[in-house]
C-alpha cells in the first residue's frame, strides 16, 4: 500500500491535533511532514492578520506541487475560498466551540474576575466581546502559541487568558480550563473547533482513503460557515463570528445559523435563524446582516 504523505504545521498544537489522525488512518502507512507555517506562527504578527489564508500558503503550495497528499488545517485558519486545484475532502468530528478562561486560580470565573484584572488575548473577536461584557477589565494584547501565553500567565504578566477550549483539550491541558464561556458572551469564530483535511481536487484515491475520517454533520456545519464568511467578506481575524448548529430530534433535522459582526468597541449586529436547509438559512442570515449595516460595522475604525 502506498504511503500517505500528510502535511501539517510544525507547531506543537498542529502536531498534537495531527497525531489522532495518523492513528485513525491505521493500517494505512503514513508519513507526517511538518511545515514551518511562516505567517501564521510568527508571534509578532498574529493580531493584525488582514489576509485570507495567511496560515496555509506554504502547506497548500506543497500540496499543489505533489510533495504531500493531505494537508491538515484548523478550518478557522484556512482560506475561505478553495484554492484552485484543491478541495476540503474531509472534516473531523467537531470539538467544543466555546472559548474558556484560564487563570492561576481555577475557581475564578469571568463574572468573578476582580475589577481591573488584566486579560490576555490578541483576538479582535474576544477583545470586543470582553469590552461589551466586562468593560471594567483591562485587555492586554498577548500573542503566540498557547504554551507561551500560559507562561505569561504564570509569570504574572497577565492575570487571565481567554483561549479556545479545544486548544487546551488537544494539548492535554483540559485540567487548566477554569470556565467554558457561553457563546452568548463570546461568540466563537466561524469554523471554530473543526479540523479539515485538504487534498488535490483530482486525487480521488486519497480522497477515498481519508473518507472514513469524515463526519457528515460537521461537514454541513463547516461548509455553511465557510459560505457565511464568503458572503460577508470574512477571513481568519475579521470582525465576524458565528456558527452553524445541527438540531436533530430524531425525526427532523434543522440548522441554526448565527452570525455576528462587531466593531472594536463591542457594538454588534447579531442575526440567528433556523431552517431545514443550511445553505438557504446562511444566505438569509447574511442578507439580514447586510441590511442592518454589518459590512460597515465590521470595517469601522
Amino acid at each position: 500500500m502506498t504511503t500517505l504523505r500528510i502535511g501539517a504545521r510544525s507547531s506543537r498544537m498542529s502536531l498534537a491535533q495531527s497525531a489522532p489522525i495518523l492513528a485513525a488512518l491505521a493500517p494505512t502507512p503514513v508519513l507526517l511532514r511538518p511545515f514551518s507555517g511562516e505567517g501564521g506562527d510568527r508571534e509578532e504578527n498574529r493580531a493584525p492578520l488582514e489576509e485570507d489564508g495567511v496560515f496555509s500558503q506554504e502547506i497548500e503550495a506543497a500540496l499543489l506541487a505533489g510533495e504531500i497528499d493531505v494537508a491538515v488545517h484548523c478550518l478557522k485558519d484556512a482560506p475561505t475560498r478553495d484554492t484552485p486545484g484543491l478541495t476540503m475532502a474531509a472534516y473531523l468530528c467537531r470539538d467544543d466551540i466555546r472559548d474558556c478562561i484560564v487563570t492561576r486560580d481555577p475557581e475564578i470565573t469571568l463574572d468573578t474576575l476582580p475589577l481591573g484584572t488584566t486579560v490576555g488575548t490578541a483576538s479582535v473577536r474576544r477583545t470586543a466581546a470582553l469590552r461589551a461584557y466586562r468593560p471594567d477589565l483591562e485587555v492586554v494584547p498577548l500573542r503566540g502559541p498557547v504554551y507561551s501565553r500560559l507562561e505569561a500567565l504564570f509569570q504574572h504578566d497577565v492575570d487571565a487568558l481567554i483561549v479556545a477550549s479545544c486548544s487546551m483539550e488537544r494539548l492535554g491541558l483540559r485540567h487548566r480550563i477554569g470556565q467554558r464561556i457561553s457563546p452568548e458572551i463570546i461568540c466563537p469564530s466561524l469554523g471554530a473547533a473543526i479540523i479539515a483535511l485538504q487534498t488535490r481536487e483530482d486525487d480521488m484515491e486519497t480522497h477515498k482513503r481519508i473518507s472514513k475520517l469524515h463526519d457528515r454533520e460537521t461537514g454541513v456545519e463547516a461548509e455553511t460557515e465557510r459560505l457565511t464568511l464568503r458572503q460577508m467578506d470574512g477571513y481568519c481575524n475579521a470582525r465576524l463570528a458565528g456558527y452553524c448548529l445541527t438540531n436533530d430530534d430524531g425525526s427532523t433535522v434543522t440548522y441554526t445559523v448565527r452570525a455576528r459582526a462587531f466593531s472594536p468597541s463591542g457594538t454588534a449586529v447579531d442575526v440567528r435563524l433556523t431552517g431545514e436547509n443550511a445553505t438557504k438559512t446562511a444566505l438569509d442570515v447574511c442578507q439580514r446582516l447586510t441590511q442592518h449595516g454589518a459590512l460597515g460595522l465590521a470595517k469601522e475604525a
